[in-house]
């Protein structure tokens, strides 16, 4: 008799013998298969790349413009500095996970 990994006895006594343990078991050959596979980039993972690079180039470029500027303005640097992570953080979108999210339920229903 052969007992599977997911067998429930509620009541009794067994006696068990064990041949295989680890990845010589069902499940540890499914992990390997598992683990083995290489996973590329899905056409919306892509686009979400460009899309973050796009935002953060631009964030960081308008940043430091206004960092250069508030110096050039006389501005302490710290508060220079202030600034340029205030703009930086601006420019992230808030709504990008919800975009996402849409964008993802859309693209399932076609």
């Amino acid at each position: 008799m052969t007992v599977d990994a997911v067998a429930d006895w509620l009541t009794g006594t067994c006696r068990g013998v064990v041949i295989f343990t680890g990845d010589r078991t069902v499940m540890g050959r499914i992990a390997n298969l598992a683990s083995g596979l290489e996973v590329g980039q899905t056409p919306i993972s892509r686009e979400i790349e460009h899309f973050i690079h796009l935002i953060t180039g631009v964030a960081v470029f308008l940043g430091v413009t206004f960092f250069v500027i508030a110096f050039i303005l006389g501005y302490d640097w710290l508060d220079a500095v202030i600034f340029l992570i205030g703009i930086i953080v601006a420019n992230v979108p808030e709504g990008l996970l919800a975009t996402v999210t849409v964008c993802v339920c859309i693209c399932i229903l076609i």
